[in-house]
């Protein structure tokens, strides 16, 4: 015995084209934030290799341009870098050398620093008993020199000078990702201990 009619099929059920809408948007949502935030990720890789990187390379250089002099070291034996202008110059060759830099002072094709790299700071710390004499080279190489007492002589990075020491700063543009391009700086105290 059957007890439908012919005339009233039961329906059958589809499903629309639009049912899969808010998977697809939710997907592609999802896929929109992982590519920024991959984004991200590779620009902070990319800051964090060029900040280790400047750390090393002005270190070296700052102790490449802090030669003592070896007569007052001999008989008094202060620490002390005898002449500023030739441990800029020495400075100046060490960083050229260290960042691989060209004649205009600009990075490389293909290397971390693309724009030029500027001296912003130089400054040569000779602490003599109770007074530090600070000898100090702005951007364009002009010094200036003046005298302070110890205990109230900080660098520009808030480290405290105790010691003979040379603190060094650079500026420089940095591309990163998707053509971001920033200004940077980076310092560095270096002391001369015994």
């Amino acid at each position: 015995m059957i007890l439908r009619k012919r005339g009233y099929l039961r329906r059958s059920i589809r499903l629309r084209a639009a049912s899969g809408q808010a998977g697809w948007s939710a997907g592609l949502f999802l896929l929109l934030f992982l590519a920024v935030f991959l984004q991200v990720c590779i620009q902070m890789e990319i800051y964090r290799t060029t900040a280790l990187y400047l750390e090393d390379a002005l270190a070296a250089s700052g102790l490449a341009s802090a030669v003592i002099d070896v007569e007052e070291y001999g008989i008094s034996h202060r620490i002390l870098i005898d002449d500023p202008e030739e441990a800029y110059r020495r400075y100046q060759w060490a960083v050229k050398g260290n960042l691989n830099l060209d004649e205009t002072w600009e990075g490389k094709a293909g290397s971390i620093l693309q724009g030029p790299v500027r001296i912003t700071n130089y400054t040569v710390y000779n602490v003599w008993e109770d007074s530090v004499i600070i000898y100090s080279y702005d951007e364009a190489g002009q010094a200036t020199k003046r005298q302070d007492f110890s205990g109230n002589v900080t660098a520009p990075n808030g480290k405290a000078v105790e010691a003979t020491s040379v603190y060094s700063e650079i500026s420089f543009r940095i591309k990163g990702v998707l053509g971001t391009e920033v200004e940077a700086r980076k310092g560095c105290l270096v002391d001369v201990v015994r």
